[in-house]
């Protein structure tokens, strides 16, 4: 799956984003102060959101450089912000009475940056030797998820919701891979390109723990697990602080998102894990 925007669009897109962001209202199920969400009304809530994840990728090759069969590189937030070419992350959720569907969307396109080669491994598992190790990264990412749920309580202390439904993700990357010896004695260069489409159906809980006896303050939480094609398992999980306003919430979050896979030739694993922040609005 291939995108292409305006450098310049996507640039003022990414700072509206900021300015409105808000996190995964797919976590937090309250609602604004005066409004009963039982009341059998449908209640909708709109989410622009940031999300600053260290992302890393598991590689495997069948003769990289011929020597190594696995290698791990990490990409962190001060190496790509400075090349995002695109970002927008939101969410819309619908809720009447106990039954809400919700819908997360997130698109990042990052050019060309420096990457840390956290290992690479020999056939059998063994540890390269050190050597100096360099490597570039291009990495777009899409990811959409719908889920339906219920609402199993509703009380003063918080919320219970179960819920069930489908993630997507397509990704393109393409990492140059670059190892030198002492003295130059040894240089070997990889370029590998990829794109990855999975589709998971997935499980999982969320809500929120309230805080005091004003209800201000909360807990949102969420986690699912889920499987699909490429032999493919993954799973999602947040946790963080949440301040209610009279409009929507304002939410900082840690959230992690992975997939595994065993029948993908090149992309064994894909991590991201950061902070989110942002605030939802409510009607």
């Amino acid at each position: 799956m291939k995108f292409s925007f305006h450098q310049a669009t996507s640039k003022l897109l990414l700072v509206s984003s900021i300015g409105c962001a808000g996190v995964l209202s797919l976590g937090t199920s309250a609602v604004t102060a005066g409004t009963d969400p039982s009341d059998g009304q449908w209640h909708y809530s709109f989410t622009p959101y940031v999300w600053f994840p260290n992302i890393t990728q598991e590689l495997e090759y069948d003769h990289p450089l011929g020597l190594a069969t696995s290698i791990s590189v990490e990409v962190e937030p001060d190496n790509y912000l400075s090349n995002l070419s695109f970002g927008l992350m939101g969410m819309f959720e619908a809720r009447k009475g106990h039954w809400s569907l919700a819908m997360d969307l997130i698109y990042t396109n990052f050019g060309a940056q420096d990457a840390k080669v956290q290992s690479i491994r020999l056939p059998g598992g063994a540890e390269l030797p050190p050597l100096n190790r360099q490597a570039e990264v291009d990495i777009q990412t899409f990811v959409w998820e719908g889920i339906g749920g219920y609402t199993l309580a509703r009380n003063a202390i918080g919320t219970v919701d179960v819920f069930g439904g489908v993630r997507y993700l397509g990704l393109n990357t393409s990492t140059d891979l670059r190892l030198s010896g002492v003295d130059g004695l040894l240089y070997r260069t990889r370029s590998s390109s990829d794109q990855l489409d999975v589709c998971d159906g997935i499980i999982g809980v969320r809500g929120e723990l309230n805080l005091g006896t004003e209800g201000d303050w909360f807990l949102p939480y969420y986690l699912d697990i889920g499987a699909g094609n490429y032999s493919n398992w993954t799973w999602q999980g947040w946790g963080g602080l949440g301040y209610r306003f009279d409009w929507g919430d304002i939410v900082l979050v840690y959230r992690n998102l992975s997939y595994s896979t065993s029948g993908h030739e090149l992309l064994q694993d894909l991590r991201m894990g950061g902070p989110a922040l942002g605030a939802t609005f409510r009607w």
